[in-house]
């Protein structure tokens, strides 16, 4: 079957690295899963996809930087400067003018428009949901649906092929696909015109290895090729094919011999006879001869996704996200003492003053009795 589809060229940029040191650039071609060494780079590279408006590769590195390589393998202008927001991307894909990652259970939009203000910047979240799709560790964008698709795999069991919308993060087992072997993660995920889905097991059985999965509902699976195990790997998904290159051989330059001169015999007779000049046919100029140069076998391009993702809301809030902390209480009011009102005073004075003088009157009507009295007894006796 392999065979058969040998003519289907679809070529891909691919990253890989062990468990230390920098990433190695390579160009894959699908479906012999052959690979070419292109270049090791200073940084190590994840996260990647292509940009057909742009014809560059566009990646995170361990920073959390966005870089950019170009066909060849080799990194293009200066990375951004680093995020720790992107630090851990592990899938990636174009998508329009982004660069859709996944960090954890979010999926994250970076704009990768140079004309832009925000480039560099994440100007879209969506929460992946189910939990299916957080062990997914690349996908590519299938222009047809506007779909993400990728492999996801178990702690114990098969990996299944899944697809993500991203826009709302909503992720979907795909029906009718065979099943996977398990192990560590299918690293690079590629899309080939084929309609089939390339996916590179991590680590499976101590090896790494390129299984082509069909799309069409026969779930077929097959195995294309092994090597030694990675730690990190990555796919940019299928690179359109580079132009035909023509060129023009110059005609050869063709000299023409003048046709030699007659001389007429000497008169002997009255009547001299001439013999004409022979006519000469000019040679005719062969035309420029074009010569076109058949490249090898075509890869056929996939076009440019149409897909646009919605513009920017705010994220779902996650499960294990603490709600925001309540709002600081507002700054004390002045204080409003109440205007003091004067106590009033008891009159102790008068009281005193009242008090002696009733006490000074009984005192004299205690005296005036007392004479009364005496008075009285006198008058008895």
């Amino acid at each position: 079957m392999i065979d058969a589809l040998a003519q289907v060229v679809c070529t891909a940029i691919q990253v890989e690295a062990s468990a230390h040191g920098p990433s190695t650039a390579f160009r894959v071609r699908f479906p012999s899963g052959e690979s070419t060494s292109l270049a090791v780079l200073d940084v190590r590279l994840n996260a990647i996809g292509y940009s057909a408006g742009q014809n560059l590769v566009y990646g995170v590195d361990q920073h959390g930087r966005l870089v950019a390589l170009d066909r060849s393998g080799r990194v293009v202008g200066k990375p951004t400067h680093p995020s720790p927001l992107l630090r851990n991307a592990k899938a990636g894909a174009v998508v329009g003018e982004r660069l859709v990652v996944r960090i954890g259970e979010w999926l994250h939009s970076v704009d990768i428009d140079p004309n832009s203000r925000h480039y560099g910047d994440v100007v879209h979240e969506a929460w992946l949901w189910p939990w299916v799709g957080l062990t997914v560790d690349d996908f590519d964008l299938n222009p047809a649906d506007g779909l993400l698709y990728g492999v996801a795999t178990h702690v114990r069991g098969h990996g299944v092929v899944v697809s993500i919308d991203p826009g709302t993060g909503r992720t979907k087992v795909v029906p009718g696909v065979g099943p996977l072997p398990g192990g560590t993660g299918y690293g690079a995920a590629t899309l080939a015109p084929d309609g089939a889905l390339y996916a590179t097991n991590n680590r499976h059985d101590g090896r790494s290895s390129l299984w082509r999965v069909a799309l069409d509902g026969s779930g077929l699976v097959t195995e294309i090729s092994s090597k030694q195990a990675l730690n990190t790997i990555d796919s940019s998904g299928c690179l359109p094919a580079p132009p035909p290159i023509t060129t023009t051989t110059p005609a050869p330059t063709t000299t023409t011999t003048p046709a030699p001169t007659t001389t007429p015999a000497p008169t002997t007779t009255p009547a001299p006879t001439t013999t004409p000049p022979p006519t000469t046919t000019p040679a005719r100029t062969p035309p420029p001869t074009t010569t076109t140069t058949t490249p090898p076998a075509p890869e056929l391009a996939v076009p440019p996704p149409p897909f646009t993702l919605p513009p920017y809301t705010p994220p779902s809030p996650s499960p294990h996200t603490l709600p925001p902390p309540p709002p600081p209480p507002p700054p004390p009011r002045a204080l409003e003492v109440p205007e003091r009102q004067p106590d009033e005073v008891a009159l102790v004075d008068n009281n005193v003053r009242d008090q002696r003088r009733w006490g000074l009157v009984a005192l004299i009507m205690v005296l005036g009795a007392g004479a009364l009295a005496r008075q009285a007894a006198s008058r008895r006796r």
